[in-house]
């Protein structure tokens, strides 16, 4: 029942995401058309034949691209937030195609307001719509409709905590039959089904929709069986491992060649088209500052030179992602006779010379890293990186630490927007800013802390 219930929201899915792209498209043409001052464009919507066919075109391409980016699935058990970031990601990707195709038939001036005005009515309309729907969804599943019966095979430490959540959790539509288990639990509040031997009994003439198999080490001998048992009913299942009570971490199923692996740190940047729109962001905007800043960084360059002896770019090995080595790139300021020491900076350090002290405040020693962004040494945004000597220090001392290499290195990070920067500073809330934000990575989030860098910079008063 559940699947074809699945199957025929899938259908609504499709059929509405058709009528929205067609709307879209048809509204994006009307606007340009309404504010364009040439009619190139209105004369090709005078033949009728272009648009629809145009439009007809649009609509199954980002039929395709929704379908691509997992938007027919079932988001019972997802956050709103997951399914609305897979709609933006498939109307980016199809609005960089859309772009790349105008580039390649020399028409983006002609087409360029009309693919952006497509992009934003269609994914905010997209949104919207599955937005109501799960609110209709949320209703009828208060209601009582289209719930889905869940049965518990054993008990664990995770137990309860999951009966706790389904029954806070009336929205996502789960109904718990009860729990099977080699004698009843006083400590789990939910119908005691009977015993394992009962299993096949119940299955056949109440059969839900899923079980859970809480494992525990009592019942790792018998979970072969209880999957067969399982699978000869036709009964989808889960599994729920004890050692999972203990994890503060996300964790998620992969698959090695067939073979699935279980992850405990999910990291969204191992996602081909999420590193993809990072990079392409970070050439892009690297390649800008870069121009912006020019003057200052010539101006900055010749008053070193002119105020201290040594080179301009002082160059040292960092470790990067995958504890990879790399040189990066910063002005020098401080005086060259201190260039050996490795002990970490600090706040006003007596190493600084007169320039480097301010070109540390204002963080203009950072700007030539944006070559090791472009390089792809870096990132814009990311954990900062440490010399190989502390790298070893921290790895031994330091839970985690090693955590941070799981991306590339930034120029700017969550922890140096939380005033969590240099060696006056606690290096365990340093990593947990970067664990927290290696694991919740966005667009948004990068953007949020690019903003938040420049706030720091112009008018913090402890800006260094």
């Amino acid at each position: 029942m559940i699947k074809q219930n699945q199957g025929k929201l899938n259908a609504v899915h499709v059929a509405m995401d058709s009528m929205i792209s067609v709307s879209s498209c048809t509204l994006s043409y009307i606007l340009y058309s309404a504010i364009s001052s040439n009619n190139e464009l209105y004369g090709y919507l005078s033949d009728i034949k272009v648009p629809v066919i145009f439009v007809a075109i649009t609509a199954l391409c980002q039929i395709i691209f929704n379908y691509a980016f997992d938007l027919y699935r079932s988001y019972r058990s997802t956050k709103f937030i997951v399914e609305a970031v897979n709609v933006l990601k498939s109307g980016l990707f199809f609005c960089i195609i859309q772009i790349a195709v105008a580039i390649f038939t020399q028409s983006l001036f002609k087409f360029q307001v009309v693919i952006l005005f497509y992009y934003i009515s269609n994914t905010f309309l997209a949104i919207v719509y599955r937005a109501c729907l799960r609110n209709i969804l949320k209703y009828m599943r208060s209601r009582g409709y289209n719930k889905k019966y869940i049965a518990i095979i054993g008990v664990n430490n995770c137990t309860d905590n999951f009966i706790k959540k389904i029954q806070t959790s009336t929205d996502m539509g789960y109904e718990l039959s009860g729990y099977f288990a080699s004698a009843p639990d006083s400590a789990v509040k939910i119908a005691y089904l009977g015993n394992y031997k009962k299993i096949s009994a119940f299955f056949k003439n109440s059969p839900p929709d899923e079980a859970v198999i809480m494992l525990s080490d009592k019942l790792q001998p018998s979970l072969s069986h209880l999957m067969a048992i399982c699978e000869n009913w036709g009964i989808k299942f889960s599994i729920l491992p004890n050692m999972f009570a203990g994890l503060s971490s996300r964790v998620y199923i992969s698959s090695f060649d067939g073979m699935p692996l279980l992850s405990i740190r999910k990291v969204p940047l191992e996602n081909t088209f999420n590193r993809f729109i990072k990079r392409f962001l970070d050439i892009i905007i690297s390649i800008i500052m870069l121009i912006f800043f020019s003057p200052v960084m010539l101006i900055t360059a010749v008053a070193i030179k002119a105020t201290s002896k040594g080179d301009v770019i002082f160059k040292q090995e960092r470790v990067g992602i995958s504890n990879k080595p790399f040189i990066m790139y910063k002005f020098r300021s401080m005086k060259i006779e201190t260039e050996g020491d490795i002990s970490m900076t600090a706040k006003n350090d007596e190493r600084c010379t007169k320039v480097g002290l301010f070109i540390r405040k204002f963080s203009i020693d950072e700007l030539p890293q944006l070559f090791n962004v472009i390089k792809g040494d870096m990132s814009l945004v990311g954990p900062r990186p440490e010399i190989p000597y502390y790298v070893e220090q921290f790895r031994k001392s330091v839970p985690l630490y090693m955590v941070k290499h799981y991306v590339k290195p930034g120029i700017t990070g969550w922890a140096q927007v939380n005033d969590l920067r240099g060696g006056d500073t606690s290096i365990e809330d340093r990593i947990k800013h970067d664990i927290y934000y290696i694991e919740n990575w966005s667009i948004g989030f990068d953007i949020k802390i690019l903003f938040k860098t420049l706030s720091k910079v112009l008018f913090s008063k402890n800006a260094r």
